[in-house]
């Protein structure tokens, strides 16, 4: 009996690049595999789902599953997950030296729904007490997906020429929620900083206290295969937790780094001392607090009619993963 044929897009991660290689292949399934930008791979989907298995954005799985039968079938499985307090800047000039500051200032977002906004959004919110409803919000573009804005939300886009950096660079903007550094914070610029200039203590203290260890993407099949294949998803599953294993396992190999990262055996001793060996967990039960916060900002911030339950994210067989 001949393989199954999938064609896969992921960005580009240790935790796959395993199975790019073929090093690790899901039994039954011959995977071609295409590495692309995580965005493009989303716009790509949530449009024209062209890829038979992919990384998506937690936030639009979230969407699209809160809209109705939505097109894929997620599994626990989680190629990105990302601490957000870093992507927090404000103008030097704008008068906020606390997080409770940034209430009725106009901050720049690059995308409402983007998965790194709906957590760093939400951990204000409930953290510091942001008020969505007071900020004037600025974003560079429209959601990727037709979100329900909340009630009250204040919200423009960027014109054409315009972008964050200088925008929050010249104080047209108070502050920004951005995933990626801003090239006026990058150059140095003396009126912009961090909301949370030692943002890893700021991060490790929320871990501790919280135990979340935000997740921005999962892997999804298309719905369609899944029902025709039942089968294709546990054994892509299973492939996706050996990949990771073997990545994990290859980080504490001492004799010749795996990263280019020259003090990694010490990254790795204070990885594990925050984490546990277990530092970047799939399955459900492993993750459910972190997914549950998830579900409830998704809907805080429009992006589904109600709040979802977290084994709705994922295929029945998984439940109890």
């Amino acid at each position: 009996m001949n393989n199954l044929s999938l064609t896969a897009a992921f960005g580009e991660y240790d935790r796959t690049t395993m199975l790019q290689k073929g090093s690790v292949r899901p039994e039954g399934i011959d995977l071609r595999i295409i590495t692309m930008k995580p965005i493009e791979i989303f716009h790509r989907m949530s449009r024209f789902p062209e890829f038979d298995v992919s990384e998506m954005s937690m936030g639009t799985h979230c969407h699209l599953l809160g809209a109705g039968d939505g097109p894929f079938v997620g599994m626990p499985a989680f190629p990105s997950r990302v601490f957000r307090h870093s992507m927090v800047y404000v103008n030097a000039d704008a008068g906020i030296d606390k997080p409770e500051d940034l209430n009725a200032k106009r901050i720049a977002i690059h995308e409402w729904g983007m998965t790194a906004v709906v957590w760093i959004m939400g951990i204000m919110g409930e953290e510091y007490g942001l008020d969505p409803a007071s900020i004037d919000w600025v974003a560079a573009i429209r959601p990727r997906v037709p979100i329900q804005m909340p009630a009250g939300t204040k919200i423009r886009f960027l014109q054409a020429g315009q972008n964050i950096s200088d925008l929050l660079e010249s104080g047209e903007v108070d502050a920004a929620f951005l995933h990626q550094v801003p090239p006026c914070f990058s150059k140095g610029s003396p009126r912009v900083k961090r909301m949370f200039p030692d943002y890893k203590s700021a991060e490790v203290e929320y871990y501790q206290r919280t135990g979340i260890h935000p997740i921005m993407h999962c892997i999804i099949l298309r719905r369609d295969i899944y029902r025709q294949y039942p089968w294709a998803l546990q054994s892509l599953y299973k492939a996706f937790c050996e990949a990771r294993q073997k990545v994990a396992d290859a980080l504490c190999d001492n004799g010749a780094l795996f990263a280019m990262i020259p003090f990694l055996p010490a990254v790795m001793e204070e990885t594990y001392k925050v984490f546990g060996k277990n530092f970047w967990p799939y399955g459900i039960e492993a993750n459910r607090k972190t997914l549950e916060k998830l579900v409830k900002y998704a809907h805080q911030q429009g992006l589904t009619p109600r709040i979802l339950e977290v084994d709705e994210l994922f295929a029945p067989i998984f439940k109890g993963c």
